[in-house]
């Protein structure tokens, strides 16, 4: 597993670039595409057709990479157990895709028309179920019941975290707090699982799998707190999907609770009565919008998400230091560029 490190013992001190890191486990990374796009589709030719589709897809691969570069750090991993793992685990973030862009009834992903827009929101729900059972069956199948243990318990979390999320929808006065719990549950969810179960194939001590699970939380919650900024400000074409559905839908973001919270009253209560009353138009957005932008409320996300992903990289420096922590760092210092 640990054959392209040579780089960063001879050199710890020239921090690694994404790329690199991502050059450190590409053969790893080709390899999980291909057991993706070889799982076994069903006996339906439209499913199968869905599923094709559904697999065809590479995103950046963040889970499986955590969990490949924690592995790294030891010895003990069996590359088999790793492989599948990692495997599972980009099959349960595919399946959460699959079901969030039915519930927000989004027609983009990966730059690409989603399953509900494409086909149906009955067929993404179905092909979801199918990849979240699949995927809990080939841990069974492949005897990693450490790992089958440790994801069900997450994906336990990011189904509280999105019942959460609906449950606070169209509520303008969301607290700060609540916002937090439901991006941990929702997206560090899969991010946690990721290293700890790469720690436990790992055979990692106790001190060392706690601070890369403390570490992981911090960077999945600097990921999404960034991806609600990018909602307010991204270009459609460069991040794959359309802007302003969650403000459309009603999920109150960082940016949007720190404007309300110190931003002009009046133009705030204008823009909370369109939030909690939905069907909001183009122009109403285009309002919405600029006043978030004015209160700094994106700029206090930004900074939000450099305190975690901070923080995360923190949690590092509890490790001893023969460990080859420099890819984890680099994860964690492209989080901190992202929100610049």
């Amino acid at each position: 597993m640990r054959d392209s490190l040579a780089r960063e013992r001879s050199a710890p001190s020239a921090p690694l670039s994404l790329p690199e890191v991502y050059s450190l486990v590409r053969k790893d990374l080709d390899e999980i595409e291909k057991r993706l796009v070889a799982i076994e589709r069903p006996d339906v030719p439209r499913t199968a057709e869905i599923m094709d589709h559904v697999l065809s897809l590479q995103g950046k691969r963040v889970r499986p990479l955590l969990l490949l570069l924690v592995t790294r750090l030891s010895d003990a991993a069996d590359r088999e157990d790793v492989l599948w793992a990692s495997t599972v685990v980009e099959l349960v973030h595919t399946a959460t895709l699959l079901h969030d862009d039915c519930l927000d009834g989004t027609s983009l992903r990966r730059g690409v028309p989603t399953v509900n827009h494409r086909w149906d929101p009955h067929s993404a729900i179905l092909m979801g179920d199918y990849l979240f059972t699949k995927a809990f069956d080939l841990l069974c199948e492949h005897g990693l019941y450490a790992a089958l243990r440790i994801l069900t318990f997450h994906t336990f979390r990011m189904t509280c975290g999105m019942n959460r999320e609906f449950a606070g929808r169209r509520d303008a006065r969301l607290p700060l707090e609540e916002y937090l719990r439901i991006i941990d549950e929702k997206t560090a969810a899969l991010f946690v699982s990721s290293c700890e179960i790469g720690a436990v194939l790992a055979e990692l001590p106790e001190t060392t799998a706690t601070a890369l699970s403390e570490f992981s939380r911090d960077l999945g919650s600097a990921f999404q707190v960034i991806d609600d900024v990018f909602d307010f400000t991204g270009d459609p074409a460069a991040i794959g999907k359309p802007v302003g559905t969650d403000f459309k839908l009603g999920f109150a973001t960082l940016p949007l609770i720190h404007a309300l919270k110190e931003g002009d009253t009046t133009r705030g209560r204008q823009v909370a009565e369109w939030f909690s009353r939905g069907d909001v138009t183009e122009e109403e957005w285009t309002a919405a919008r600029q006043f978030v932008i004015d209160s700094g409320g994106v700029d206090a996300a930004k900074e939000k998400a450099r305190a975690l992903a901070t923080s995360a990289r923190e949690r590092l420096s509890t490790l001893t230091a023969d460990l080859p922590i420099g890819p984890l760092l680099a994860t964690a210092e492209t989080m901190i560029a992202r929100s610049r």
